[in-house]
């Protein structure tokens, strides 16, 4: 077997890593958050709607895979909320961000355990207004706060 062929891209790959893990090069943030809730469905759409106004969001709704897809699903929930100042913010500096809004997070139960999904505000950073960067990492942590509030 000629080894030569191999070192050269496991020597790559090695420096990949090595320079993530020296901070030289920016990992890319997830597109999706997931965190597991200690708690059953009930009790975590409740942390959620308590936690909204402590986090500065105004609830919206609450949607089941009843509407629009028909069924009563238990195990399945969208919550639906804004902060109608950031919104209108990052809609000065771009229009297509209207695709994230309003804000909403999904919530899954599976195998009895609740997980809560989101969209990453900072996964649309640098894409197309520089602008927004600095807004991108205000909405993130104020979902992982209002999140992390809502597990405690």
């Amino acid at each position: 077997m000629n080894h030569r062929w191999i070192y050269p891209p496991a020597i790559f790959v090695f420096a990949c890593f090595a320079l993530l893990g020296a901070g030289y090069v920016e990992a890319k943030p997830p597109l999706v958050v997931s965190v597991e809730s200690p708690y059953g469905m009930k009790k975590t759409v409740s942390n959620i709607k308590e936690s909204l106004e402590s986090n500065n969001f105004r609830f919206l709704r609450e949607q089941s895979l009843k509407e629009g897809l028909g069924g009563e699903n238990p195990d399945f929930r969208v919550l639906y909320f804004c902060n109608f100042a950031i919104a209108n913010e990052a809609l000065e500096y771009e229009k297509r961000i209207g695709f994230m809004l309003p804000c909403k997070v999904t919530l899954i139960r599976k195998e009895g355990k609740v997980t809560i999904h989101y969209l990453n505000p900072s996964a649309v950073k640098n894409i197309s207004n520089r602008h927004l960067n600095g807004l991108c990492d205000r909405i993130t942590l104020s979902l992982k706060n209002l999140v992390e509030e809502a597990i405690l």
